[in-house]
């Protein structure tokens, strides 16, 4: 699964991510924070992560 940070944007992961997704024809879900967002919001990061493994 693809995913980006809503403080990534711009950089080279995150555009990388979003090419990717681009390419396979699917979303890409945006996760809080940046590249640290499971420890700068592990709450919300949980409850984003739950929801994409239920979609």
């Amino acid at each position: 699964m693809l995913v980006g940070g809503e403080d990534s944007r711009g950089e080279l992961p995150y555009r990388t991510a979003a090419f990717l997704a681009e390419r396979l024809g699917t979303e890409l879900p945006h996760f809080p924070g940046g590249h640290a967002g499971l420890t700068t919001y592990p709450a919300a990061f949980v409850k984003h992560t739950a929801k994409a493994l239920r979609a």
